[in-house]
């Protein structure tokens, strides 16, 4: 997700704005899709401690990679589908942190991994350069929790600009992978939306964090960032990095990106690689500060994701507006429990996805 008031999120914004007209709608009242009233999920309350068995973890164990394919450890197909955190030095409320919220999402919208977003260089307090200790406090709590609650959990090195702090991104994954490694619960996300490199660079980067996470956890799936926020996925898979249980981002945008960045995709999958969407939202590329919304669209890119069986984390968890990526309307209760009263934005039709 674009840093918030960057000059470059309204440059793709001033952009793109224009190319998902059809299928807008306000964020306050979002529709289903068509003929499909039943897709914006339910909003029971089965509860946060129901003895829910199994967990997505014991159904599926250890993940890895076989061709362009995540799969469990017993060799079938795994979508994994859930939400990302909102930056987290950015967060209105500690809901990704907050272990009953994670398990009444487990048991409700069935979430299977959720994703820890964790600010790296931005000029906030709260980021892994500004305050390590308190950033990495974040992301561990959030995997603990993922680990307690039987989901799988993405731990995302959030950033634009990482191949700049190279070192910083060596030391803490080296420093998380020896604390899990051996969990099945954990993903690593090397690089969230890269920008001002290009892929041979790009590469560079890629090599030494793996090689730094493997030293630790020979066998944990690495999701690896794309040029251009994670939208050159064509250019990754046709000249991948080494190694295996690697995947590739894709993000995208409803209300931005359409139909030739699902082409880019399917190009990468023809090539062999394995995708992971590890942010979307059925919004313009700013994370909808407009309020409005393109599920029409967002429609087609979760039928092409079911497709191919990719799996996907939602952005974000928050409470805040006028933000129609935001699941929350300000102030809903940290502790789960959300009915649609406290839903915003997108997040009927992200829960309905889940759902699915």
């Amino acid at each position: 997700m674009l840093a918030r008031g960057t000059a470059l999120a309204a440059i793709i914004f001033g952009l793109f704005s224009s190319a998902c007209d059809s299928g807008r709608t306000t964020a306050t009242t979002p529709p289903p899709p068509a003929g499909d009233a039943a897709n914006e999920g339910s909003d029971d309350d089965v509860g946060a401690d129901d003895g829910l068995a199994p967990t997505p973890v014991e159904v599926n164990g250890h993940l890895q990679v076989v061709g362009a394919q995540l799969q469990n450890e017993n060799g079938e197909a795994v979508q994994l589908k859930g939400v990302s955190s909102m930056w987290l030095n950015w967060e209105s409320q500690a809901y990704a942190e907050d272990p009953t919220a994670l398990r009444w999402m487990r048991n409700n919208w069935k979430l299977s991994v959720i994703r820890a977003a964790m600010g790296v260089d931005v000029n906030s307090t709260g980021t892994l350069l500004n305050d390590p200790e308190i950033a990495k406090a974040q992301v561990y709590a959030i995997v603990d929790n993922a680990i307690a609650a039987g989901v799988y959990v993405l731990v995302d090195f959030h950033s634009h600009e990482a191949y700049l702090h190279l070192d910083e991104s060596l030391a803490f994954f080296s420093e998380i992978s020896e604390k899990y490694s051996g969990v099945p619960n954990v993903i690593y996300e090397t690089y969230n939306e890269p920008t001002g490199i290009n892929w041979p660079d790009l590469k560079k980067y890629h090599e030494a964090v793996v090689a730094a996470i493997r030293e630790q956890d020979p066998e944990a799936p690495i999701v690896l960032g794309t040029p251009n926020y994670s939208q050159g996925v064509d250019q990754a898979a046709a000249d991948p990095v080494e190694g295996t249980n690697l995947l590739y981002t894709l993000h995208y945008y409803s209300c931005t990106h359409r139909a030739a960045l699902r082409q880019k995709g399917d190009i990468a999958l023809a090539l062999g690689a394995a995708l992971f969407v590890t942010e979307w939202g059925a919004t313009d590329a700013d994370g909808g500060r407009d309020g409005l919304l393109c599920l029409d669209e967002a429609q087609l890119w979760d039928d092409w994701m079911n497709a191919h069986k990719i799996s996907w984390s939602a952005w974000k968890l928050d409470g805040c507006e006028p933000d129609s990526s935001c699941l929350l309307v300000p102030g809903a209760p940290v502790d789960g429990g959300w009915t649609n009263d406290y839903l915003h934005g997108h997040a009927k039709f992200v829960r309905g996805r889940i759902q699915q």
